[in-house]
Parts: structure tokens; C-alpha cells; sequence
């Protein structure tokens, strides 16, 4: 069944059928309604942890540290991972956000599991299903709180602690110690670059970015299906990575735990990747192999334009994986920023600001390029690297 056939439509029509749902309404941009089928709602606990998320939802302060609805105990941003239903701006969309809860019930150790789907219909009367969430409750102090699926899973994901790493294994992943070690070696390694105490931090791992995405809490998520199966995140305020690529060893998403470590704050997204990038490589391809992709990309296409690097969010074609120009590029630029000034001009970059001018600022200051310059400097390094390595 594909996602454009008429009975998929029709499934979809008949899942947001309000009619026959219980609707709680409020004054947000967001209608909030119980299914039909969920005939325990009007239990005791039950109607205190619908109200609980009913008015975090409602309230719309996502990623707020002194939240009265979520338990801080062993997570400083518990709802971080909720960033795919766009928390953080549901009372701002230009059409209604749908939030109907679809199941809640008791599992493991008094906690309370908690499903809901959000969802919307477009103005061409097209039915979109968002995500399905999973989010969980436990009584704290006579109080229930929300706890993120992640914090409720360490109790039921084995658990293996290497060096200064807690990993959490997913049920259906096969964990290989020596990848742990692997790990362990290279969070070593770069606390020993970037000149402090290795980092602690919690790592989950599964075999896929399906399993993963279920880490995060959901149940259905659009990237769970991504070509390539596969998936990851670093989380720098709760100090945790999560890995749906089939590894124990995720050095890319650790330099990132990093880099945040030292300069707590966003940087412009090329300077954040392209560290991470240079230092690591991605998930699919390592430094060395995305600048041979750049290579063959501008080998293949002379003309085309770097300059705008609005532009540039674009991924060169290469087989079953792809690369992005700005992380490619940026690993380039990071790197020769590094060649110059060592550890210390990374940690500079980081200190910029977000926006393109920013960046523009720093390559400047770094390196001498300008906006005009920017074009005719990249290729001319892809030329340089490629010679020097290869």
C-alpha cells in the first residue's frame, strides 16, 4: 500500500474522524482529543497524565529547564527529543495542530506510557500524519511528571559501562565491545586535543534508525525510513549520543559533545558540522572520501556556482549514501583553519555567530576569503587537497 494510494488516503481520513473522538479544547492553535478507543481515560491516573501533557502541549515552553510537567532527575532537557513534532512552535503554525491521544497504560516499575498522534490537513484537504509520540509518567512526591522514553528505557536496554561511556543496548542490536573500546579510545584521544577530562556521557545504540527513533520516543517518525536505514544524534546538554547505525563507535557525534562542551551555544551550522566532519568524517564517509566526492562533483560541473552558499544544501550524488556540500565544505574550510591555528582557531570558530555574515566574518579574519573570493577558493583547495593526499 503506498502512501498516495486512495484506501491509504482513506485510512488516514478515518483516523482523524473527530467525530468520534473526545475532544478538550483550548485556546492554542492546537485541538487536543482522546480516540474513542481509548476506554480507560476516565481512570484516576489516567486523567491526571492526559491533563499533564495536555497543558505541556498547550503551554508550548519546549525545552524549558524549570518545567513543572517533567522530571529533571536524571535529565537536564528531558523533552529535547521532542524536536520532530516541532514543540517548540505548534501555536504558531498556519494550520491546526491535531494531538489526539490514542493510548495510555501502565508498564515496568510504576511507569505510565503515555501514545499520542499529531497531526494536521493541508489546504488542499490532504490529511498529514506528523509523528506518533511516546512519552512516560511516573508518581514523584505525590506528583506525576512526564519522563522521557530514553530515561525510561535505560531500565530495559542492557547496560555496559566502558572508560567514562554508559551504553544502552537496544534489545534487537548485537553489541560488539570492541567498538565500546573503539569509542572509549577515541573520547581519549580528544580530550587529550581539546585539553580537558575525558567526557562522561550515556550512549544508545541500536541496530537502525527505526530502533533508534523509538529511543527518542516515537513511534512514527518520517526519518525512521531514510534510504539508508541508518541515524544519529548527539543531545550536548543531556550528554548523551543515540546511534541507529548499527555501532558502538559514533566519533562523529562525540566531537560534537565536545565542541558544544567547550562553547556552549550553536554555532554556524558549517563551522559545527564541518569540525565534526573534518575530525570524523559522517556516519557514511570519511573526510577523505566526501572531498573525493567534492572532486568528481566539481570535475563534472565547472560552472557551478559555490557562492551563495544559501544554495549549498545541496547532497552530490554518489551511489547509495550522499554527501552535502556544506559539510564537505565546511570539513575543508575547518581544516584549513586548523593547519593554521590549531585547536585554538577551532575553538575560536565556534564563537561566531549563526549567521552567513558570521561565517563570512570568520573566513576573513581565518583565512582571508571573502564573499567575492569564496567561489574561485574552494575549488582551488579541492585542487590543492586532493593533490597533496592522493
Amino acid at each position: 500500500m503506498t502512501r498516495n494510494s486512495p484506501f491509504f488516503f482513506l485510512l488516514l481520513i478515518n483516523n482523524f474522524c473527530f467525530a468520534q473522538s473526545q475532544e478538550l479544547t483550548t485556546e492554542s492553535n492546537i485541538d487536543f482529543y482522546i480516540h474513542e478507543e481509548v476506554t480507560n481515560a476516565d481512570g484516576e491516573v489516567e486523567k491526571q497524565i492526559i491533563a499533564l501533557w495536555q497543558n505541556y502541549i498547550s503551554d508550548g515552553n519546549f525545552q524549558d529547564p524549570k518545567s513543572p510537567y517533567w522530571s529533571f532527575e536524571n535529565m537536564k532537557i528531558p523533552d529535547e527529543n521532542f524536536w520532530a513534532i516541532g514543540m517548540d512552535g505548534l501555536n504558531e503554525k498556519e494550520y491546526k495542530v491535531q494531538c489526539k491521544v490514542i493510548g495510555i497504560f501502565k508498564v515496568k516499575n510504576d511507569f505510565w506510557s503515555l501514545i499520542s498522534s499529531f497531526s494536521h490537513v493541508d489546504d488542499k484537504g490532504e490529511a498529514h500524519l506528523d509523528v506518533i509520540s511516546a512519552v512516560y509518567a511516573k508518581e514523584i512526591n505525590g506528583n506525576y511528571l512526564l519522563i522521557s522514553s530514553a530515561e525510561y528505557l535505560k531500565n530495559e536496554f542492557a547496560h555496559y559501562k566502558v572508560g567514562d561511556i554508559n551504553y544502552y543496548v537496544h534489545p534487537n542490536h548485537a553489541f560488539r565491545m570492541e567498538e565500546a573500546e573503539q569509542m572509549n579510545a577515541y573520547n581519549l584521544k580528544l580530550s587529550e586535543e581539546f585539553g580537558f577530562d575525558p567526557l562522561k556521557f550515556d550512549y544508545f545504540v541500536a541496530s537502525n534508525a527505526r530502533d533508534i527513533a523509538r529511543t527518542w520516543g516515537y513511534e512514527y517518525m518520517n526519518r525512521m525510513y531514510n534510504p539508508s536505514g541508518k541515524g544519529g544524534i548527539a543531545s550536548w546538554r543531556n550528554m548523551v549520543i543515540y546511534s541507529g547505525n548499527n555501532s558502538s563507535y559514533f566519533p562523529y557525534e562525540l566531537v560534537h559533545l565536545y565542541t558544544y562542551h567547550i562553547v556552549p551555544k550553536d554555532p554556524h551550522f558549517w563551522v559545527g558540522e564541518g569540525i565534526a566532519t573534518f575530525y570524523a568524517g559522517t556516519s557514511t564517509y570519511s573526510f577523505e572520501e566526501h572531498m573525493l566526492k567534492l572532486k568528481e562533483f566539481l570535475k563534472n560541473n565547472p560552472d557551478y556556482d559555490l557562492s551563495d552558499i544559501t544554495k549549498l544544501n545541496k547532497s552530490i550524488p554518489n551511489g547509495e549514501h550522499k554527501s552535502d556540500l556544506r559539510y564537505v565544505i565546511g570539513g575543508l574550510l575547518m581544516k584549513n583553519i586548523y593547519e593554521k591555528e590549531g585547536v585554538n582557531g577551532l575553538i575560536e570558530s565556534l564563537k561566531y555567530g549563526t549567521t552567513d555574515d558570521d561565517l563570512f566574518q570568520l573566513l576573513e579574519d581565518k583565512l582571508g576569503v571573502t564573499r567575492k573570493s569564496f567561489d574561485a577558493y574552494v575549488k582551488a583547495e579541492v585542487k590543492k587537497y586532493i593533490a597533496n593526499v592522493y
